[in-house]
């Protein structure tokens, strides 16, 4: 009988995952550090267009409650940290920020969404957005309009021809 128990017990002795685990998380979380960078608008002083970009990410559904005030058609960017989507999010940036690029004379407000967040993704169900990265744009507090774009076939030129449509 008790060689039973001993071969028993040798059985159910497994190695320690544990120092797996944690060599891996944070192994993943310094690989997160270096490629997950949020990128920000430009200074307010180098705007040439009356459009405003809010720097700030939301980050939660009860911080966008203040943005959706304004009288102004609001773009919506749901976005991540990611080179992908800081791609697209830079050629809003661009477009809304410059004279010469932004093709009408609305002025419009944009709010960048985190869309990793607990808080963002509540807000991608509201707002029906099922693609990262997504522009949607609200007149009223309603969704009128949204962009989808491929990010492997994007150019700043597929913006522009978006925003040509609001009025």
């Amino acid at each position: 009988m008790f060689t039973t128990r001993a071969a028993i017990l040798t059985r159910s002795v497994q190695p320690s995952t544990r120092l797996g685990f944690t060599r891996t998380f944070f192994n993943g979380w310094f690989k997160a550090w270096q490629t997950q960078k949020v990128i920000y608008p430009p200074k307010p002083q180098d705007f040439t267009t009356n459009n405003r970009i809010f720097e700030a990410y939301v980050q939660h559904a009860n911080e966008l409650h203040d943005y959706l005030l304004f009288k102004e058609p609001l773009l919506l960017n749901f976005t991540y940290a990611d080179p992908k989507s800081n791609k697209v999010t830079q050629a809003l940036f661009d477009v809304l920020s410059n004279r010469d690029k932004y093709p009408t004379e609305t002025a419009v407000n944009l709010v960048n969404i985190m869309a990793d967040t607990e808080g963002g993704r509540e807000l991608m169900l509201d707002y029906g957005v099922g693609k990262i990265p997504s522009v949607v744009l609200l007149r009223k507090q309603i969704p009128v309009d949204r962009l989808v774009v491929d990010v492997d076939r994007f150019s700043e030129q597929d913006v522009i021809e978006w925003l040509r449509s609001i009025r």
